[in-house]
């Protein structure tokens, strides 16, 4: 019958012989899918597709908050050999969950994006459970180790494991969560070696370490770009705010935000543009109220610098426009 009426639209001119094998190939291809005797399977609806993705979303919650539970000293009470178990399997759960996401999103008929979507939740659930796994086996009850390193061990099992998972996904969400687990271990690490320096030390290797992140970003080397540009933007904002009372603490935050227009405006990123203008609303005032009067002239030095920012930004703006008879 497909045959027969692909030969009338040929004879009518509707299409050429090559548009006719085509049709009839593929209409063949779904009908062996489909299984013998079956006839083809009907594409998913969106509405289901967003049912099974919110499901998913709420299951992967639920079994995150039974990974937590495992934490004796948020849930006293509950065993320590028994806690250890529920942690490890509630990881383990959520990772094979994940990959199962992960191989139906690769399926012609599935609801490609949102599974992908859900896969990067499952997978960011599954490690938190792996961290509160670490605390445990850390804890009083096996190791007896005290609480900066029960931290440290949870937030080195954690980032490394998310770096397996985000290289093996490619994820955005995957990659801000591998960052800050990144940048958590950072500062922690810090403190626990200068435990004198006050929030300055971490916060100034926090801000290291997001500038880095940047640089890779910018250079190619971590995907998506557009996540490690708001991952590096949120490590140098933080950073600048953890290490603001100390003696160059201003004169970082002041190049931070400088330095976020300046790189936004050169790369025409509205991201770290409006992440220098959150540093400047956040930052400034600050670096107002310490070294200029209270009152009306602390306001009008914080307006002074928020114009000639913005000035130097629409400089910068003429300056790397293109010309409109440029190639």
């Amino acid at each position: 019958m497909l045959h027969s009426q692909l030969a009338r639209w040929q004879a009518a001119g509707l299409i050429d012989a090559g548009q006719a094998a085509g049709i009839e190939a593929a209409e063949a291809g779904d009908a062996g899918d489909a299984g013998p005797g079956r006839p083809p399977a009907p594409p998913r609806s969106p509405r289901r597709a967003i049912v099974v993705e919110a499901l998913g979303y709420l299951g992967a919650v639920l079994a995150a908050m039974a990974g937590f539970i495992a934490i004796g000293d948020l849930w006293p009470g509950i065993p320590a050999g028994a806690g250890l178990a529920l942690a490890a399997g509630t990881a383990s759960v959520l990772l094979a969950a994940g990959v199962v996401a992960g191989r139906t999103s690769r399926s012609r008929r599935a609801a490609q994006p949102g599974l992908r979507r859900l896969r990067s939740v499952l997978w960011l659930a599954s490690a938190g459970s792996l961290a509160a796994f670490a605390v445990v086996l850390t804890g009083p009850s096996f190791a007896g180790y005290g609480l900066t390193v029960r931290l440290l061990s949870a937030e080195a099992v954690t980032a490394g494991y998310l770096a397996v998972l985000w290289w093996r996904s490619q994820a955005a969400l995957l990659h801000l969560a591998l960052f800050a687990a990144a940048a958590a271990l950072d500062g922690t690490a810090i403190a626990r070696a200068w435990p004198g320096a006050a929030g300055w030390a971490p916060g100034l290797g926090v801000w290291a370490l997001a500038l880095v992140w940047g640089l890779a970003a910018y250079r190619g080397w971590l995907v998506s770009a557009t996540a490690g540009y708001l991952a590096a933007a949120a490590g140098l904002l933080a950073g600048a705010q953890l290490g603001i009372a100390a003696a160059g603490g201003p004169a970082l935050a002041l190049a931070t935000v400088t330095g976020l227009l300046t790189a936004g405006v050169l790369a025409r990123r509205v991201l770290l543009v409006g992440a220098g203008g959150l540093g400047a609303l956040v930052l400034l005032p600050q670096v107002a109220s310490r070294y200029l009067p209270a009152g009306a002239a602390g306001a009008g030095a914080v307006l002074a610098a928020g114009l000639v920012i913005l000035a130097a930004a629409l400089w910068l703006a003429r300056r790397n426009a293109t010309p409109a008879g440029a190639a």
